[in-house]
């Protein structure tokens, strides 16, 4: 049987719309109209042609059933309505996707043979005619189900009804013709012995009760004659309904099939919970702005001469980066060149071509042309920074190249915004309003079933950004080399308080993207955004909101949860259920996530991790079959691009060692000229690995 998430993908696609899909332990299908959320049993045990039946049945009232109060236009017991409603359904669903008539066929007649409809050496001519419509619809005309010719009448009704009116108006006359037919087939009460048959009979029938005692206040006298007659009636009816199913409110076959149906599941297992991502977020609670950050960095900075070496180091770096900036942006230019190139078409512009004219006996093309290039889309760029505390080797070699990638956008002028996700800037953050930072245990925003994002504690720190000015920009970029240099080298100053490094709510920056991205897109009139997730390591654990039960209060309260096992994702926006969470897969759901909702969206990671680490992380989040090669690539490139990631567009995997090499041309004066092709060839090496991944990286911008 092919998975849940297909089965998922199936009802969506077949209702033309994001349904929302449920799995879980329950007997039957069934789908809430007004919420749209299709809820299917979990059917282990069933063929798949029996799964695809099943589905298509309930994607059809999703499709056809309106939401209405059927008892204000139908009045007849619920299982009539229900029957002649399956039949239109199906009927509708078969019209519609003439794929499933085999489905159907196939589903109903396997289910058939295991007597799902529990009508196995039975007399099917005995049956009440709700059942023989319900058997006749759905296990076929080839099962013969026996119709008078009245009964017909009913059966060619059902087989043409279009509308949901119809079909409430004939189940109210099967009902009625059903219980009138069973009035007819009750035989009269016997006659008691010693009493005549004569016109006294009526008055006998009187003294009986509806079970046939005699009863022991007989009444006596004409008077009463009619109001007996109307109490007889209405006990005799009674008598039918409680008797034989013809007159009844049931249909004993589609009963049998709804419990048959619990056998498809298996008793193992349990529900999944559901998870969702948040209709929206507070961006103003989460983002720190560039101009509140710096402010608060500069309002916390030492004198200027305690800046003084790691200053100098920054302008040898801006001066050293220039060669592989304008790397960047020839390879960005020739790329995008040959794009532009690649789409170009030319036209005709029924201009005479005088260069041509001569040819004009053996050559009908004698026009001048126009080429016409087609407009390329905008593209932005956002960079997500791990900020947390095992950065801290690495955290200055990794700032320097994003600070060269944004450098190389400011010259080709792609918008672009750098984020840093922490937990840490909570203590500035209060420190600004005066209160005292202390931890507590309070959940702001949290809500059932909702990824919880605590507005409180998570932050993302906008370090660098394009809307700012050459002066600003310089500013921001030194901020930022100055607060990475305090973890590589000795400094006279500390980290500032609020921006040090900390946790790696990597997950909560993923789900944040989802509120970034349109926003960052709208703000710049942008068609294509890529963004670089930039870290060393895996995320913290993520959470979602979990109702449980206070004792002590006698009351139910919502309190964050870890997701690991048992719960399952699911975007309302985009209608998709991913597969259920486990201890490794979380962070690659909530990027397919993302990429989903924003399918013009490029998600490419860097990971930087020793070389112990490279297996287990191809294992994650690549194609584990392909980890030869990428392990050749490694060893001799200290990176590699790891080929079918998981989630993401693109996968880097970077060494931390060859990361904070930063190899030159430097050879001593009179050098012997081996000496000087050993440094040149040791120079070209280790900028080899940073061009073949920027080359990539570019593929992606251009």
């Amino acid at each position: 049987m092919q998975s849940q998430e297909i089965k998922g993908n199936l009802a969506r696609l077949l209702a033309t719309e994001n349904l929302i899909v449920e799995h879980r332990k329950t007997p039957t299908a069934s789908f809430d109209v007004d919420r749209r959320v299709l809820t299917l049993p979990m059917w282990d045990k069933a063929s798949g042609i029996v799964y695809d039946m099943l589905v298509g049945h309930e994607v059809g009232h999703a499709l056809f059933t309106p939401n209405e109060d059927w008892t204000a236009v139908a009045d007849c017991p619920k299982d009539f309505v229900n029957v002649i409603e399956d039949a239109r359904i199906e009927k509708l669903m078969k019209r519609k996707f003439p794929g499933l008539r085999k489905s159907f066929a196939g589903g109903y007649k396997e289910l058939n043979e295991l007597d799902f409809f529990d009508i196995k050496d039975q007399d099917l001519g005995k049956l009440s005619l709700i059942d023989r419509i319900n058997l006749h619809f759905k296990v076929g005309a080839s099962a013969f189900i026996p119709f008078s010719v009245e009964e017909q009448v009913f059966v060619a009704r059902t087989d043409v009804a279009e509308t949901f009116e119809e079909v409430c108006q004939i189940a109210v006359d099967v009902f009625e013709f059903s219980k009138q037919e069973k009035v007819e087939d009750v035989p009269p009460p016997a006659a008691q012995q010693g009493e005549s048959e004569s016109n006294d009979d009526e008055q006998s029938e009187q003294q009986q009760s509806p079970e046939g005692q005699a009863n022991p206040e007989p009444q006596t006298g004409t008077n009463n004659a009619g109001p007996t007659e109307d109490v007889e009636e209405e006990e005799e009816e009674e008598e039918i309904e409680e008797d034989g199913s013809v007159g009844g409110e049931t249909s004993e076959t589609q009963s049998a099939f709804d419990s048959a149906s619990e056998k498809l599941s298996s008793s193992y297992g349990r529900n999944p919970i559901y998870v969702e991502i948040p209709e929206a977020i507070d961006l103003d609670s989460i983002i720190v702005d560039w101009t509140t950050l710096h402010d608060w960095i500069d309002k916390n900075a030492v004198e200027p001469e305690t800046y003084e070496y790691v200053d100098n180091q920054y302008y040898e770096f801006r001066k050293q980066s220039q060669k592989e900036v304008n790397y960047l942006v020839k390879e960005f230019e020739c790329r995008k060149s040959a794009d532009a190139y690649a789409r170009a078409g030319q036209s005709k512009t029924g201009v005479l071509d005088t260069a041509k004219l001569h040819t004009y006996k053996y050559n009908e093309d004698i026009f001048k042309k126009v080429t016409v290039l087609p407009d390329g889309k905008n593209h932005g760029l956002l960079f997500i920074l791990d900020w947390s505390g095992s950065m801290s080797n690495e955290i200055l070699a990794t700032v320097k190249q994003v600070l060269n990638l944004t450098a190389f956008c400011k010259k080709v002028q792609i918008p672009f915004e750098v984020y840093a996700f922490t937990n840490e800037w909570v203590a500035a953050k209060r420190a600004m309003a005066g209160e005292v930072n202390y931890m507590d245990y309070d959940y702001p925003g949290v809500e059932k079933n909702m990824v919880y994002i605590n507005k409180e504690y998570f932050h993302m720190m906008n370090f660098v950004s394009s809307r700012s000015n050459a002066r600003e920009y310089e500013r921001q970029c030194k901020n930022l080399f100055r607060e990475a240099s305090y973890y590589k080298h000795y400094t006279g100053y500390q980290a500032t308080f609020g921006v040090g490094l900390s946790g790696t709510p990597l997950n909560e920056a993923i789900v944040t993207l989802n509120y970034i991205i349109p926003q960052f897109k709208k703000q710049n009139d942008l068609q294509k955004v890529n963004v670089c997730v930039l870290s060393d390591g895996e995320s913290n654990a993520a959470a979602y909101g979990h109702e449980i039960y206070l004792d002590h209060k006698d009351e139910y309260s919502v309190r964050p949860r870890r997701i690991d096992w048992y719960q399952t994702l699911r975007d309302r926006k985009t209608g998709i259920t991913y597969k259920q969470f486990d201890a490794e897969n979380v962070t690659n759901i909530f990027i397919q996530q993302l990429r989903d909702r924003n399918p013009d969206v490029n998600v490419l990671g860097f990971r930087i991790l020793p070389g112990s680490q490279l297996n287990s992380f191809v294992s994650r989040y690549g194609d584990n079959s392909s980890y030869t090669d990428v392990q050749k690539q490694w060893k001799k490139e200290k990176s590699a691009i790891i080929p079918n990631p998981a989630a993401f567009t693109a996968l880097y995997a970077i060494s931390n060692h060859s990361l904070n090499e930063t190899t030159d041309f430097n050879v001593e004066s009179g050098a012997k000229k081996g000496e000087i092709t050993k440094a040149f060839k040791k120079m070209l090496g280790s900028k080899s690995t940073n061009k073949k991944l920027l080359s990539s990286f570019i593929e992606y911008v251009a």
